[in-house]
């Protein structure tokens, strides 16, 4: 006799534990197997002796093995897919199946008994084993969310003191329904660089809305509390932060936030971190799924130096120039100062004379990765994640005096630098 049973799913399917945490939890793709079922005998006993209370009616339970090939997709309203599950008889005799939905008599996202059928035969013979094919069929009406139940083949159930009871031969069916997002953010979620003491640096996010209707948009920094910080880093104080930003992003428009960072004279030259929440609610994003629209900031403050950097090196009779590169230092986060960076450059010659340095060269670096990253340090240009490798600046000094000499550097919009100092001197 073929046996259809209308039934209720939702998208992540494995078979469940047949028995409570008290007791042996069977495998993913399992209910009991005869060794389980000694196993709940033993628990369910000990549980009843240890809490005085009746923890299951009967602990004869029959000698069923359920098995799942569900490998949990994912789908949209209006979407179904199948899945196979074998149920194997280990009783010498027939037994008698019952194919139904179990959803648990409390709980959030619990299936939907009318988008699930389970088709097979109503019995299994003894020492033989019986597929179902189970059919999850989800509405065009669904909400996204997450969803959950059983498949249970027997009326047995397992209970244990204060949890309601739950089949004992069954597989689990957990399903995700999902739509396309229509909000998108098309840039960094990492907001990062460099800015002076008593100077202002500004970084935008744009946001792109694909949908029917307008969506809010109502950032603002996240609390302090949820940020972690390094042991070098701090929380970046909002009286520095200001955003601009549209109250909304109209339905097949873009909307642009603009975050300003001001540290005043006074601040302390440090990393400063903080996140930002767009404020933005995606009608196909489910509501307790926030991170996709944090934005995290990443800042290094920096005070401009008084004294020029100085340090000397030493000139042989052989050495035809010297050449001195300078190489801005890029930020801990990746990110640059908004101005470009420059240097003061002055030579001290043995005799104490001043020589301006010529500067010869400029030179830009960066690498390029085709692989995906969401490290703060790398721009993401389309197929490309970019990484900014910095400046070089090149000065040179022809026919250096022989003896001991000093450089003097003063940087400007740069948190810091590398030097090199090379004598060329003659093949002879």
């Amino acid at each position: 006799m073929k046996l259809r049973v209308a039934a209720l799913i939702v998208l992540v399917v494995g078979a469940m534990p047949a028995v409570a945490a008290n007791g042996p939890a069977a495998t993913d793709s399992t209910a009991l197997n005869d060794r389980d079922v000694s196993a709940v005998q033993t628990a369910t006993a000990n549980d009843t002796q240890t809490s005085g209370a009746q923890a299951n009616e009967s602990a004869d339970y029959t000698k069923l093995y359920v098995e799942s090939d569900y490998n949990r997709p994912e789908l949209k309203p209006g979407e179904s897919t199948e899945f196979t599950v074998t149920v194997t008889n280990r009783e010498d005799s027939a037994v008698d199946l019952d194919p139904r939905v179990y959803v648990p008599p409390t709980g959030q996202n619990l299936l939907e008994k009318s988008w699930v059928s389970i088709d097979g035969d109503s019995s299994v013979g003894a020492g033989e084993e019986q597929e179902f094919t189970v059919t999850v069929s989800v509405p065009d009406d669904a909400e996204i969310g997450y969803y959950s139940g059983q498949v249970a083949f027997t009326d047995e159930q397992v209970t244990y003191p204060g949890r309601p009871a739950r089949p004992v031969h069954a597989a689990s069916v957990n399903v995700r329904v999902w739509q396309e997002p229509t909000v998108e953010i098309l840039s960094s979620t990492y907001l990062r660089g460099q800015v002076e003491a008593g100077d202002t640096t500004t970084k935008q996010v744009v946001v792109e809305n694909t949908g029917d209707e307008a969506v809010p948009l109502s950032p603002q920094l996240e609390g302090q509390s949820n940020v972690r910080y390094g042991s070098s880093s701090s929380k970046i104080d909002p009286s520095w932060v200001s955003i601009d930003a549209p109250s909304s992003v109209e339905p097949g428009e873009t909307a642009t936030v603009s975050v300003t960072v001001s540290p005043p004279e006074s601040a302390d030259s440090n990393s400063y971190r903080g996140n930002l929440d767009l404020g933005l609610k995606d009608p196909n994003r489910a509501d307790n799924s926030n991170h996709w629209q944090e934005v995290s900031l990443n800042f290094e403050v920096w005070n401009q130096p008084e004294e020029p950097f100085e340090t000397s090196f030493e000139v042989s009779e052989d050495a035809e120039d010297v050449t001195l590169t300078l190489s801005p230092r890029a930020g801990v986060y990746g990110g640059s100062s908004d101005d470009p960076a420059n240097f003061d450059v002055t030579f001290v010659a043995p005799d104490g004379t001043t020589v301006d340095a010529e500067r010869v060269q400029v030179s830009d670096r960066g690498s390029v990765d085709l692989s995906a990253s969401n490290s703060p340090s790398v721009e993401q240009q389309g197929d490309y994640g970019v990484r900014s490798g910095g400046q070089e600046f090149v000065y040179r000094v022809d026919d250096p005096e022989a003896g001991s000499w000093d450089l003097q550097v003063m940087p400007e919009n740069a948190i810091g630098f590398s030097y090199e100092i090379v004598r060329n001197e003659s093949a002879e």
